[in-house]
């Protein structure tokens, strides 16, 4: 979630119920870690209770107590020193225990919210509250703090829209609370605090205060200055680093230290603190020393949540403790920050507010940008299922024939089968065993279905499932007797006749109907010692008639109330469901997307996959769905994923992601993709990518060679294109006549990148080009001639001084050609691709060439662009050779055979090149090649209408500079590749935008609008370095930068990252204007400055007289 802006934690301490949960969250803290949402040098610790009933104010003493034992031992201290405050900054989160409608309570309540692409993790992950109130404060309240503990709860949903200012010079000790405004009706079941004007010094705290209590802490509304409001306790306290000391020093004094684990071992008895209404009550300014240590201010709290206190033993014990918490703490001052622009929403336990803060969440602020708010959070949702708009389903799957109504939440549900879930309905943890039950069920509307992992029993644990049922409406204390009482949204007298259930078998005879309610009537059956019982008895509950046989099941079960099952949950299974049903999801998600070619990244959830352990799960289903597709591109795209599996393994310690792939232990696997038996192939690739599991550089190593099998199947895909090249027989020419070919080279000026495989085939691309010639002429070309001797004859860079000459007497010296680094390797790939040589004959090659041709052929080829120059002049020589043997050995072809020809030849010298420079060089003047998505892939090619002036003023205006840097393109294609294949959301919208600006390029051309067509490239060149970040040098920087002013537009060609810069020039001629400006720039001494004229022709193919 970013780190700018945001506070550096010390220590983040979070209180659980018992050591198994500790465990079980402490696993939860460090995913969290290792995914960059907590930093990275914050020590996690989870805290367990020491008792019971310590209360938020024991809890955050206890707490406080282990972090600093643990700072002091790292810090080379063999005691406890509180030293280590005054440097730390650290962050305690009060985990309740009990929340009906989340069996995991209410801090991991999971929200319908994900993490947005410009949160930069890079991870799939759950939101919870627990996960937004940390990011609340640590980038929004706490910057710039001073050294100090900060304490929270997380039984709300805390909302703040902007960062806050805060003078924390005036906090610098003491204590600081949180209040946020609210509306007294809202504030008259909350805590409150009552302050002094414009000091906001703490005078006193409240709890469920009335019309008095409401105008002694009336305070004006921040945001009407006319209405008035009250400061609500918001659940969040700042201690500075003394008031913190302080606190501490209570662990070693007796009766206070009952509140700590020390305690604990010394035997003695417990005591329950409430953090407000003991620690920070008796700072209050106005709060006497008597009224504070009787309990007098506390009364009203205490009739709620410390009803046990209100009369007992316990009554003495606790004003000896509130006596010492006088004598230690009083004195500290306590001022409010009032909380401005924020909302305070606690987690009731009313079913109606839990469905509202799902479908209407409200933390939902546009402000948050590391959040997307979505109906679909980590969902897998089949073909055939429904959900309406205005449902949410969070980590679940649907599969069949489901259909959701109306502000419906599903959560944490594996649901298969025909079942219809009502409008305002939740369904929460049902796994894929239960669903099967519920399989043609109609569940009605406003019904809140939960399944829960509970544990029973003593030192003997026993592991079940209980299923609840109740209704939307339904209040869990109100008394049975009462007229507002329901269960299932109807009365109580509904339930017991429809079903003929007695009350008696809910509630013991001895409880009286006012302490009778539906959170401790004993309704959900958990065992029967004869049959099975579960989610079948529950929908009876829920909606069934009379049913003798059911009833008597239900009566004969053993049955738990709520209010036991609550306080049964086994959390630690509880999260392990859901990280396992994360992966069931994930991995459903997984295949939807390959096999449906849909451009979704993959990436955050295989990073997460590597992190919490089901990375194996995850390449398993990779290779099932790369051995059981018939589509050679849905394999490539595999291949590509299970090496980002294998890359986030390895992690940061595995060295470079690119690099050699030709280790002869995956030769086998690769020979047979290259032999079209993919899934043999595949199965042989996951048997030896178990022997590159140990180390983090073997997983780097094998991702590198699953990169290098993806590229065999991409060879593949593209060579489907081959059903587009057609050829007819005619006269080859005559002996010793030489067949010449000529091309321009070509300039992208929008588009490219979408002509590339796989992008090409998966999105669909468009590419305007221009074929052009330098400094007056055609720098590219080939020649053949047929001669008597029985050979090939391949002459490279004839032009040159130092022309290679190889020559070719067996098949055997053609065999290499789908080594790009082989001498030839083109030519040799040319002769196969014309199908001029049969390297699979059983003839030799003289006896081919004898029967065929009565001799051999000598090939030249030439360019007069540098190596790397970025016009495309390989796939464009490419394009005259064939051209050129195709003629020679008699046949005839058209313009798009010879296109899809050259592509497939690329594929053949494994280069995988794409389909824009042989469209650009080999086609007259200025073209758009444009292609759809699917495979095989078709390339067609439009030509853009201009005007003669239009031609002048091009030819004007376009200037080349070559930069003297070699371009690298090979390198930037493989992180391009990579990150296209990952589906990176910044690069697949990239992909749509070049191409609708190849479409506007081509209506500036039309227009001839000089100046729009500039706008075209320089928002071009803004999009290459999208695609590939390392494509623009630091010279080529200043160059476009000096040049701007005097420029409509600019762009390295090609891939970029050297080569041959175009400059679109405002003045016509500029050619000594772009010399004088660039002579200026550092790091231009080796630039040279080319004219351009348009070709008018393409490619020029004549036979020797």
């Amino acid at each position: 979630m970013g780190d700018a802006g945001a506070t550096k934690w010390t220590a983040i301490a979070l209180t659980c119920q018992d050591i198994q949960t500790a465990q079980a969250v402490q696993k939860e803290l460090e995913y969290r870690q290792r995914k960059g949402q907590i930093d990275k040098d914050a020590l996690l610790l989870t805290v367990e209770d020491p008792q019971a009933r310590t209360g938020s104010g024991g809890a955050t003493l206890n707490a406080l107590l282990v972090v600093a034992e643990y700072l002091s031992q790292r810090k080379g201290h063999t005691v406890v020193t509180s030293d280590v405050l005054f440097d730390a900054r650290i962050l305690i989160l009060h985990v309740s225990r009990e929340f009906p409608y989340d069996s995991c309570g209410r801090a991991w309540t999971t929200l319908p919210v994900q993490p947005a692409e410009s949160a930069a993790v890079g991870y799939d992950s759950l939101i919870t509250n627990l996960d937004c109130l940390l990011h609340t404060i640590t980038y929004k309240i706490s910057i710039g703090s001073p050294a100090g503990v900060w304490v929270c709860s997380t039984d709300m949903l805390l909302c703040v829209s902007t960062p806050m200012e805060i003078d924390w010079q005036e906090h610098q000790s003491g204590v600081c609370v949180f209040a946020v405004p609210a509306a007294e009706d809202y504030a008259k079941n909350h805590g409150m605090y009552r302050l002094q004007k414009e000091s906001n010094v703490v005078q006193d705290l409240m709890y469920h205060g009335g019309a008095t209590a409401m105008k002694m802490c009336s305070i004006p509304d921040p945001q009407d200055p006319l209405a008035k409001a009250v400061p609500l306790v918001s659940g969040l306290v700042f201690f500075s680093a003394r008031a913190a000391e302080r606190l501490l020093s209570l662990h070693v004094v007796p009766v206070l230290d009952a509140c700590t684990y020390v305690g604990l071992d010394s035997g003695v008895k417990p005591i329950h603190l409430s953090l407000f209404f003991d620690i920070l009550l008796c700072m209050g300014n106005d709060v006497t020393m008597e009224t504070f240590v009787s309990g007098e201010l506390s009364r009203d709290y205490d009739k709620i949540n410390r009803k046990w206190l209100i009369e007992g033993s316990e009554v003495m014990a606790m004003k000896s403790a509130r006596s010492l918490l006088w004598k230690h703490l009083r004195g500290i001052g306590m001022k409010a920050v009032i909380m401005k622009d924020s909302s305070y929403s606690y987690m009731t336990t009313s079913g109606a507010d839990h469905m509202k803060n799902l479908i209407k969440c409200p933390l939902e602020v546009k402000t948050d940008e590391h959040l997307l708010w979505s109906q679909f959070n980590h969902a897998y949702v089949e073909d055939g299922c429904s959900v309406e708009d205005t449902s949410i389903v969070i980590n679940s799957a649907l599969e069949g024939a489901i259909q959701v109504g109306p502000k419906a939440v599903i959560s944490h549900c594996h649901l298969k089968g025909a079942i219809q879930i009502g409008k305002d309905s939740l369904i929460s943890n049902i796994d894929i065993d239960a669903s099967q039950d519920l399989d043609q069920h109609k569940l009605s509307s406003g019904i809140l279905l939960q399944g829960f992992q509970l544990q029973l029993g003593g030192s003997t644990k026993h592991l079940c499932k209980a299923y609840t049922v109740m209704g939307k409406f339904d209040s869990l204390q109100t008394a049975y007797v009462k007229g507002t009482s329901t269960f299932c949204n109807s009365p109580w007298v509904v339930f017991l006749t429809r079903t003929g259930i007695d009350k008696e078998d809910l509630w013991p005879v001895h409880q009286t109907d006012y302490d009778r309610t539906l959170f401790n009537a004993k309704l959900f059956p958990i065992w029967n010692a004869s049959e099975t019982v579960g989610i079948k008895e529950i929908l009876w509950l829920e909606g069934g008639e009379q049913d003798e046989v059911m009833l008597q099941r239900w009566r004969s079960s053993w049955r738990l109330s709520l209010q036991e099952i609550l306080s049964c949950i086994d959390v630690p299974g509880e999260l392990s469901y859901r990280r396992a049903l994360f992966s069931t999801v994930g991995l459903c998600k997984v295949e939807n997307v390959l096999k449906n070619n849909k451009n979704v990244s993959l990436l955050p959830f295989f990073k997460t996959a590597a992190v919490e352990g089901y990375a194996q799960q995850t390449l398993s289903k990779l290779d099932q769905v790369a051995m059981t597709t018939d589509s050679p591109g849905v394999a490539a795209r595999c291949l590509a994923c299970i090496a980002d599996v294998l890359g986030a393994m390895a992690g940061d310690k595995g060295g470079l992601r690119s690099g050699p792939a030709a280790n002869q232990a995956f030769q086998d696997a690769f020979q047979l993709l290259r032999n079209g038996q993919i899934s043999s192939g595949i199965e042989a690739l996951a048997k030896e990518r178990n022997n590159w599991l140990d180390r983090p550089e073997l997983l780097m190593r094998a991702a590198r060679h699953y990169e290098g099998a993806e590229q065999i199947l991409i060879c593949q895909a593209v060579m489907l294109s081959k059903q587009f090249v057609t050829v007819t027989p005619s006269e080859p020419t005559p002996m010793d006549k030489w067949v010449t070919g000529t091309c321009p080279a070509r300039i992208d000026i929008s588009g490219g990148w979408t002509d590339t495989p796989s992008i090409t085939y998966e999105r669909g691309g468009a590419v305007i080009d221009a074929a052009i010639q330098v400094d007056g002429k055609r720098p590219i070309g080939a020649k053949v001639k047929r001669i008597s001797e029985l050979q090939l004859i391949l002459v490279l860079d004839s032009d040159q001084t130092h022309s290679v000459q190889v020559t070719c007497n067996e098949l055997s010296d053609l065999a290499d050609y789908c080594n790009p680094k082989a001498p030839g390797a083109l030519l040799k790939a040319a002769f196969c691709c014309a199908e001029v040589i049969n390297l699979s004959s059983n003839q030799t090659l003289q006896e081919q060439l004898q029967e065929k041709y009565g001799g051999g052929f000598e090939l030249h080829t030439w360019s007069n662009l540098p190596h790397g120059s970025g016009l495309g002049t390989s796939s464009i020589l490419a394009g005259a050779v064939l051209a050129v043997l195709w003629k020679a050995s008699g046949k005839c072809y058209d313009h798009q055979s010879l296109i899809h020809a050259v592509l497939h030849l690329e594929q053949m010298l494994t280069t995988g090149g794409g389909w824009q420079d042989q469209v650009g060089g080999l086609t007259a003047k200025i073209n758009i090649g444009h292609c759809k998505a699917g495979l095989p892939l078709k390339v067609d090619m439009d030509p853009v209408e201009i005007s003669e002036d239009t031609v002048k003023k091009f030819n004007e205006h376009l200037l080349l500079v070559y930069t003297g840097k070699t371009r690298l393109a090979r390198n930037l294609l493989q992180d391009v590749l990579r990150n296209w294949h990952a589906k990176a959301p910044y690069i697949v919208e990239n992909c749509n935008q070049l191409v609708e600006n190849a479409w506007r390029c081509v209506d500036a051309f039309k227009a001839g609008d000089f100046e729009k067509v500039g706008a075209c490239m320089d928002t071009y060149w803004r999009q290459k370095k999208v695609m590939a970040p390392g494509c623009e040098p630091l010279v080529v920087q200043r160059m476009m930068s000096a040049l701007g002013p005097h420029a409509y537009g600019q762009a390295l060609a090609g891939a970029g990252g050297g080569g041959f810069m175009y400059v679109l020039t405002k003045e016509p001629n500029a050619m000594e204007t772009v010399k004088e400006i660039l002579a200026g720039v550092e790091g231009t001494e080796d630039i040279t400055i080319h004219t351009v004229t348009l070709d008018e022709e393409g490619l020029r193919v004549e036979v020797e007289e």
